[in-house]
């Protein structure tokens, strides 16, 4: 299964893309910064910290049913287990790069 590795440590670290960004652009530019709504709700109501809390607790979900899918004997559902992931990465990319656009050159 490197594959599966491979794919669970491409999509932590393009989460963590996402994560690093998204701090340092709501430190530099203040919490209107983010345009995802439901993100600005939860910093809003209860704070960085619980916001980073969920974000890990969500990447540990994904990750689990990944690895859980990746194991069944069904071909679909590995396959559903490489899109999981593949979704995963690409929102991490997309993340990170909206808020490193929005965040400007240093």
């Amino acid at each position: 299964m490197p594959a599966l590795f491979t794919g669970l440590i491409t999509m932590v670290t393009a989460q963590l893309l996402d994560l690093g960004t998204f701090v340092t652009m709501i430190r530099r530019l203040g919490p209107r910064a983010e345009a995802n709504p439901f993100v600005a709700d939860i910093l809003a109501d209860h704070g960085l910290p619980l916001l980073v809390l969920g974000k890990v607790l969500v990447m540990l979900f994904v990750a689990a049913l990944a690895v859980v899918l990746a194991h069944r004997a069904s071909p679909s559902d590995r396959r559903v287990a490489a899109l999981v992931l593949g979704v995963s990465i690409a929102a991490g990319i997309i993340g990170g790069g909206s808020n490193a656009l929005v965040i400007g050159p240093l």
